[in-house]
């Protein structure tokens, strides 16, 4: 289905009592009334008979922020939908004249964006977009559509129509950032499903809609007509400057570059797509939430910084001691309340758990936090991000602010009636932007409190997603059940059972562990049936170690830690979805997965593998998934926390490895000082008779890199220099790269 075309020419017609048009219509020759705020840009008078020039307003800066966040990725959706069911005698033209009204109403809705090289844009040398407010009737995008649904299913078959149909990137040049369609499911049933871009319509601002078309569809029911006029100017924006400094001194001092990527739930069904997905929603026992209640007076906090504890809770049983959550504060005020724009900013906060922290620490600990974020709710997200790269070098701008955020916005439930007519607002639609890779949404009505968590398909699974939410409602209910209680006493932890099968033993295929050397020569003989052993520490899958296990050549791995002795095998397959994993663990070994500090961690989470007899630390990542399988991430040594990012060597090895042409390759890793950004080498060795052109490697390797890494400098070499072991000599490939 087609996206809807902007309708345009005049207003429906309508009774005119009561009602003060502020802006003429299109043909009328005459210039709009400018709004209020002292924003506006001077424009000049339209001759005689012309269409009036639309008034120019400056963008705010979260809008700003947000526009050129759009710039930078056009493919990236920024909006979402609500929609309400009407049940009983009510036409389309009494729909669209009250979704007409609100938008002429609030200038922010009849707005589009433009910038220096579009005709009627802002002056070269001033900033670089302004918002041309347009008369509603001339942008108004409102499209009738039969949508058939059985009684009852009307706002779920609305939902999937909308994100089947509707949600794509949004082009605020030529679009408003309003759209209207009305489903019609026959028997006197229709939906109104609101698709909204953030750049004016923020969560705040859709019930400050629903009750303005409430209001308008109502008058126009009635001999009265449409309601008097009521246009809300736009919001100032005050001067932030100071604040804005001492945030920037706030996040110098917390060392963000060595902020740790943050552990969650590993599954199977992860991909790398953007693509935003929700749970289903779940609700938070009653009994749980009284207790909350009760614990939060106590504590002289509030409800929510109960729910962003508990949150804490649940990232700390992952093994997170350390780890930054994004708040989307409402930043309205009394007299801009009822304004429908983008009032809301993201306010990251950094929240620190000790291991021994019990559930009332973690109130006072999240309670500091959100003061900070009230304390700075008015200085945009955006600038925060600019400034520290722009002042002082250091870009944030993946991996350490949009991790994970809690919404937790007032909910509005009486936004009026129409008399005759049944109005269901579906106010909780599933969100289609991605602000985090994660973002719970929280609500609470009375009692009441449920919430559902949004996720992108690289960050979660879906079972993953949905142990989320399972574990933070369980861990409410024992945090509130037991508050003074340590969180690791409450922790899940799990210990494998010993296995008693037959590990494969250095000897089986001849030779002992093997080397990476020895697979590659392998993989290039004759005997496509032969068994090549490496150890896993120096695995890379080439093309030719592909080729050769697709072709029926046994590829085994052996597991040995250094300080923890010998583990098992893994027989390596090349369409293996699952990468590496400990196939044949030794038996008589009881397994478990732990984080820095020794706390065994539950089933799923990626941390260090060690054995539950044995307290001393393991070298190798891994995580135990579902069936009990030991999934292996890579030496400890090559995984590095930066900016709120785990950058694992072993994934960006294993990716040049992997590149047509290619024999060998490995990935340097140099911190440098202060907060400059680490210093990345990716050495490719090319195979014979391959093209050794640095600037041709330097494109396909950088074509290939993982997302979120620094931009590595590639060299390329005639070998890599190697221990006695096999294991490539990373000191000596160091030096060779410097010299």
């Amino acid at each position: 289905m087609s996206e809807p075309t902007p309708t345009t020419g005049a207003a429906p017609a309508a009774p005119t009592t009561g009602r003060t048009e502020s802006e003429p219509t299109p043909t009328t020759g005459a210039a709009p009334t400018a709004p209020t705020t002292g924003r506006t840009e001077s424009e000049p008078t339209p001759t005689a008979g012309a269409a009036p020039a639309p008034a120019l307003v400056r963008l705010s800066p979260a809008q700003e922020s947000m526009w050129l966040e759009q710039q930078l990725h056009p493919s990236a959706i920024n909006g979402g939908f609500l929609s309400v069911l009407l049940r009983g005698d009510v036409t389309a033209e009494q729909v669209r004249a009250a979704c007409l009204i609100v938008c002429d109403d609030h200038p922010q809705l009849r707005g589009l964006v433009v910038t220096h090289d579009q005709p009627g844009g802002p002056e070269a040398g001033g900033s670089g977009a302004r918002m041309a407010i347009h008369p509603a009737s001339a942008v108004l995008q409102f499209e009738e559509l039969p949508l058939p649904a059985a009684p009852g299913e009307e706002l779920e078959a609305a939902r999937r129509w909308y994100r089947e149909n509707r949600v794509g990137p949004w082009d605020l040049t030529v679009r408003s950032p309003i759209a209207f369609s009305l489903l019609d499911h026959g028997e006197q049933r229709c939906t109104l499903v609101v698709g909204v871009h953030h750049i004016a319509f923020d969560g705040r601002s859709k019930f400050v809609f629903a009750r303005q078309f409430l209001r308008a569809l109502a008058a126009l029911r009635t001999a009265a007509g449409p309601p008097e006029h009521q246009s809300q100017d736009l919001p100032e924006h005050p001067e932030i400057d100071q604040e804005l400094d001492e945030v920037l001194q706030h996040w110098l001092a917390a060392d963000l570059l060595t902020l740790p990527g943050l552990v969650l739930p590993r599954g199977d069904g992860a991909d790398p797509g953007e693509e935003v997905r929700p749970t289903p929603r779940f609700d938070l026992p009653a009994e749980h939430c009284a207790r909350l209640r009760t614990l939060t007076k106590e504590a002289g906090a509030s409800f929510f910084t109960g729910l962003v504890a508990c949150l804490a809770a649940v990232l700390s049983e992952y093994g997170n001691s350390r780890f930054v959550v994004g708040i989307p504060v409402d930043t309205s005020v009394p007299r801009t309340r009822d304004q429908i724009g983008l009032q809301i900013n993201v306010v990251p906060c950094l929240i620190e758990v000790e291991r021994d922290a019990s559930f009332r620490d973690l109130l006072a600990i999240s309670s500091r936090a959100l003061g900070l974020v009230h304390r700075y709710r008015r200085v945009p997200f955006g600038w925060v991000l600019r400034e520290l790269r722009r002042r002082h070098g250091v870009d944030v701008s993946q991996g350490a602010f949009d991790g994970i955020g809690v919404s937790y916005p007032t909910v509005v439930r009486d936004v009026g009636e129409v008399p005759d007519l049944e109005c269901d607002w579906d106010f909780f639609a599933p969100n289609s932007t991605r602000s985090f890779d994660l973002i719970l949404q929280l609500r609470r009505e009375g009692d009441a409190a449920y919430g559902r968590l949004d996720f992108t398909a690289a960050s979660l699974d879906p079972a993953g997603a949905l142990r989320l939410t399972a574990d933070f409602t369980r861990l409410l209910g024992q945090l509130t059940e037991r508050p003074d209680t340590p969180l690791g006493l409450l922790t899940q932890g799990y210990v494998r059972a010993a296995s008693t099968g037959h590990a494969v033993s250095p000897g089986d295929g001849g030779g002992e562990r093997g080397s990476f050397v020895e697979l590659t020569a392998a993989a290039a003989g004759p005997d496509a049936s032969r068994v090549a052993r490496c150890p896993v520490e120096q695995f890379l899958p080439t093309p030719a170690v592909t080729a050769f296990s697709r072709a029926g050549g046994r590829v085994l791995l052996d597991v040995v830690d250094p300080a923890l002795g010998r583990l098992g095998s893994c027989a390596w397959r090349a369409d293996d979805p699952y990468g590496i994993w400990l196939t044949d663990p030794a038996p008589g070994l009881r397994f478990q997965v732990t984080d820095p500090a020794g706390r065994a961690l539950p089933p799923g989470i990626p941390g260090l593998l060690g054995l539950a007899d044995d307290p001393r630390p393991g070298a190798l990542r891994a995580w135990i998934d579902a069936a009990d399988r030991i999934r292996l991430l890579g030496p400890v040594d090559l995984a590095h926390g930066w900016a709120g990012r785990l950058l694992d060597r072993a994934d960006a090895e294993a990716v040049v490895a992997g590149l047509p042409g290619v024999r060998e390759a490995a990935v340097l890793w140099e911190p440098r000082a202060g907060d400059a950004v680490p210093r990345v080498s990716a050495v490719v060795v090319p195979v014979a008779g391959a093209d050794a052109d640095q600037r041709v490697w330097r494109r396909t390797v950088r074509r290939a890199w993982p997302t979120g890494w620094p931009q590595p400098a590639v060299h390329v070499l005639g070998r890599l220099p190697r221990t006695p072991s096999g294991t490539v000599d990373r000191p000596a490939l160091g030096t060779a790269l410097r010299g």
